[in-house]
């Protein structure tokens, strides 16, 4: 196959920007890593005119779908798990060309994952666990079972990345698996949700209860990015100034809501500045931890 499909890479191959070519093959009947294609693969380029691209192919009988992707809008889908088949593509797939080694040191920095890389997702899991547990409770507590439910259940999905990248791993498209093995009590919770045969409310009200207690035992791991930005510098921080810091933008839409969770927890003191005008004070955070 790896034959055939040299055919439609070579052109992409022959051009310097192109820094190197995967090739996914399909691994049962219908498979999403592949969008159901017999083939994927994946172009990488440097060049400044291409964003993300797909191209769809017939060779004979074998379907091909090529993605042509900037080396940049790679990197962006790594740093923050936004596109999990692309990891699953690096990992899992063929080198079929690469200059100086390119993809193999992709490869090995997968394997490493930086902790810098690693903290920023786990602090942007963590918001978003928030975000869906304040309010799948608040939705309960006023009768919307069936929304309630639905961001319970985005609540625990959330949990299940951020207890994965706690053990320094990856979150997979199969990250139901990695927590079975990485953190039982987290999948347990989620089974308890899908499967138990309490009625539907009961089975929210034990979530919310398991998901509380599983958020309170995350919290520093979750704002640990937030917190190691913060302690940069003496100085207390705005909220105008974390919202504008470039290494927040990924957490701009929660920051707000983290910064009061942590500031209730303890983690975070607040304090006062005097403006110009009269009783008029300006909020300033600063991290306890």
């Amino acid at each position: 196959m790896e034959q055939a499909t040299r055919t439609i890479y070579s052109e992409y191959a022959a051009y310097r920007e192109t820094q190197g070519i995967i090739a996914v093959e399909k691994r049962q009947p219908r498979d999403s890593l592949t969008d159901q294609f017999d083939t994927l693969l994946v172009v990488i380029t440097r060049d400044p005119e291409v964003e993300w691209t797909i191209k769809h192919y017939r060779l004979n009988t074998l379907k091909v779908s090529l993605h042509l992707v900037h080396e940049d809008v790679l990197s962006r889908w790594i740093l923050l798990n936004a596109n999990r088949r692309a990891i699953h593509w690096i990992a899992e797939g063929t080198i079929v060309f690469e200059r100086n080694d390119y993809l193999v040191d992709l490869k090995r920095q997968l394997l490493d994952f930086p902790d810098e890389e690693r903290h920023l997702q786990m602090t942007i899991s963590f918001a978003k666990l928030l975000r869906r547990f304040q309010d799948g409770r608040n939705l309960f507590s006023r009768g919307h079972h069936y929304d309630a439910y639905t961001h319970v259940h985005h609540a625990l999905h959330h949990l299940a990345r951020l207890s994965v990248l706690e053990k320094g791993k990856h979150p997979e498209t199969v990250v139901w698996e990695q927590a079975r093995l990485d953190d039982p009590d987290v999948y347990k919770l989620y089974e308890q949700l899908l499967m138990s045969e309490e009625t539907l409310d009961q089975r929210i009200h034990l979530a919310l209860i398991g998901l509380e207690h599983l958020l309170q035992s995350k919290v520093l791991s979750g704002g640990r990015y937030l917190f190691e930005i913060m302690r940069e510098r003496t100085d207390p921080w705005t909220m105008y100034e974390l919202m504008e810091e470039e290494r927040l933008q990924e957490v701009k839409v929660d920051l707000s809501s983290l910064i009061d969770f942590f500031m209730r927890k303890g983690l975070i003191r607040i304090s006062y500045q005097t403006t110009k005008g009269a009783g008029v004070e300006l909020v300033t955070y600063e991290p306890v931890v």
